[in-house]
């Protein structure tokens, strides 16, 4: 029990390490300045694209120009801003093909991995609880609950990598293909395909504790067989009647058995009394020297005899 509670606790750590780097993930592109300029998803070499700036990077919110470290040219800021270089800076005849005729997919897959990505997040805020009280709590409820949102918000966060990466996938690739230099941000990446992993340990492991978990009854074991027993019985009194019904006994005389009410009675008690007491004596007559049993003379009562050498 110590070892799963252990164990439950780290995965817990896991959890809340997953719903971190979610966290993360969502504000990426929430600002121009600090540390959160460097979670982009796509930089790539954008120039010729109408007016779009030589090096460009893509976040959740907005596009910007990447110049010298730091970044310029925003575009305005939006929840869910699309990748698509057709949308984002115009058709161009430099544009490459593939983001012009396949238009819908980056669009797409870029805004559904964003909702995912939301969603994902709030599956996992809300196992926060329920995975910590499965520690503690002795209900069956707790654990299963814990065991459902964990794969729900699975789900989701591994749906949202894999539309992100299909789509910044797809991009860069479509750049090298037309001799442009681009590349995926790794801190974005590197933290969502480590959200899977973490949430992918969590789902697995609240499987197995809600499966083993013992859930919580109103009565106990001992309460739960009490109730087929009379606790007005004696055992004792229970053993010694049914020796007497039954004629057993324990060394010290035979037990004679209660008469049943309405079925005629056997005699065979009285008649092995009877020759008991016949058979006794008979063996005192035999006892009796043979000097006292001489009959008497005529006429009279025998009296002793003596008996001379």
């Amino acid at each position: 029990m110590i070892f799963k509670r252990f164990v439950n606790l780290l995965v817990f750590l896991f959890l809340l390490g997953a719903g971190l780097l979610t966290f993360f993930l969502i504000l990426s592109g929430g600002r121009e300045s600090g540390t959160l300029k460097n979670f982009y998803w796509l930089q790539a070499d954008t120039d010729g694209f109408n007016s779009a700036p030589s090096t460009t990077r893509w976040y959740n919110y907005n596009w910007c120009g990447y110049e010298d470290g730091q970044l310029a040219n925003c575009s305005s800021r939006a929840p869910a801003k699309p990748f698509s270089p057709r949308d984002n800076f115009g058709n161009s005849a430099n544009l490459p093909s593939s983001f012009r005729n396949n238009r819908d997919a980056y669009y797409y897959l870029s805004r559904v991995g964003w909702a995912m990505l939301l969603i994902a997040l709030f599956f996992i805020v809300m196992a926060l609880v329920p995975g910590f009280l499965a520690t503690f709590l002795p209900f069956k409820a707790v654990p299963v609950l814990y065991c459902v949102l964990s794969w729900l918000a699975f789900f989701f966060i591994i749906l949202a990598a894999c539309l992100y990466t299909g789509c910044y996938v797809k991009a860069r690739k479509t750049f090298h293909n037309s001799g442009r230099s681009a590349r995926l941000g790794p801190k974005n990446f590197a933290f969502i395909w480590t959200s899977v992993f973490l949430m992918l340990v969590n789902a697995i492991w609240s499987t197995i504790f809600s499966a083993t978990h013992k859930g919580h009854s109103t009565y106990s074991d001992h309460d739960m067989y009490a109730q087929y027993e009379s606790p007005s019985v004696d055992t004792g009194a229970q053993m010694e009647k049914s020796t007497y019904n039954s004629g057993v006994t324990d060394g010290a005389g035979p037990v004679t058995a209660a008469p049943v009410v309405g079925q005629p009675q056997p005699t065979t008690t009285t008649t092995q009394a009877g020759n008991g007491k016949f058979f006794q004596k008979l063996k005192t007559r035999k006892q009796v020297p043979s000097t006292e049993l001489e009959p008497a003379g005529d006429g009279g009562l025998a009296g002793p005899v003596t008996v001379r050498d």
